[in-house]
């Protein structure tokens, strides 16, 4: 038997009041949308679920919204959104494989109460053929069939994201442990790499040393100035070879 929503409590702010009662008489003038309990256990139920709806659009397709407020007062609220083929699969809580898949669907009126942004979602997904054509998602899920829905977890922007099982437990090894105790030891039957660098290769291609060669101290040594006379000699050759014969004559008598 269907419920009727629940539009006060006393932690409500009275904008929250008026914006649930809206979300009532949206949900009476439409005979797609049914009012579950919350407590019926379909969804998982904890104190923070105020609301549970079964929307059917006009694709044929079932969808589920589940209302949660995360502090009491109405003003924080969040929405899920879970889509099917068949009712039934709606009316179970979700369990892996199921096929039932989740929606990333959300109002962007985060400044309007819980239940003006319910009612957009609402009439959202019972027109959702129309929805579905600015909105790519929905129509991907309402182009996939019920054996793709087992198979899938979630419908997102980006696209059809997989139906994950449970993680597995891995045995992580204590935080106090000491890091060689986790190495594995060496084999020693284990064959040496042909290809590894010891100290022979480092001995074998090593640079060699330099030998000094004969004579390398002498020539390393600076030369020494020219003499007075190989000074005079050198200016009387260079005073010949432009004509003047006199003056060369004369330096070399001073040589």
């Amino acid at each position: 038997m269907p419920h009727a929503i629940v539009t006060h409590r006393e932690t409500w702010a009275q904008n929250m009041v008026k914006s649930m009662q809206l979300l009532d008489a949206v949900l009476r003038e439409h005979q797609q949308a049914t009012v579950m309990d919350p407590r019926a256990g379909i969804v998982p139920t904890c104190p923070r679920l105020i609301a549970v709806l079964l929307l059917k659009g006009d694709s044929g397709r079932t969808y589920r919204l589940s209302i949660r407020d995360m502090d009491g007062t109405g003003l924080n609220c969040s929405f899920t959104v879970e889509g099917a083929r068949w009712r039934t699969d709606l009316l179970s809580p979700y369990k892996t494989g199921a096929a039932v898949a989740s929606l990333c669907l959300q109002s962007t009126q985060h400044d309007l109460p819980a239940g003006d942004r319910a009612v957009s979602l609402v009439l959202s997904l019972l027109r959702d053929r129309q929805t579905a054509m600015r909105i790519p998602l929905l129509g991907q899920f309402i182009a996939a069939d019920r054996a793709m829905l087992k198979n899938i977890g979630m419908f997102t922007d980006e696209g059809p994201m997989p139906d994950f099982e449970e993680p597995e437990e891995f045995d992580f090894p204590p935080m106090n442990a000491v890091p060689e105790a986790f190495e594995s030891p060496p084999d020693e039957d284990e064959p040496e790499d042909p290809h590894e660098w010891t100290e022979l290769d480092e001995l074998f291609h090593a640079p060699r040393a330099s030998v000094p060669l004969e004579g390398t101290s002498e020539a390393s040594e600076p030369e020494s100035p020219p003499s007075h006379e190989q000074t005079m000699l050198r200016a009387a050759d260079e005073a010949a070879e432009v004509g003047l014969e006199h003056l060369a004559a004369a330096l070399r008598a001073l040589a």
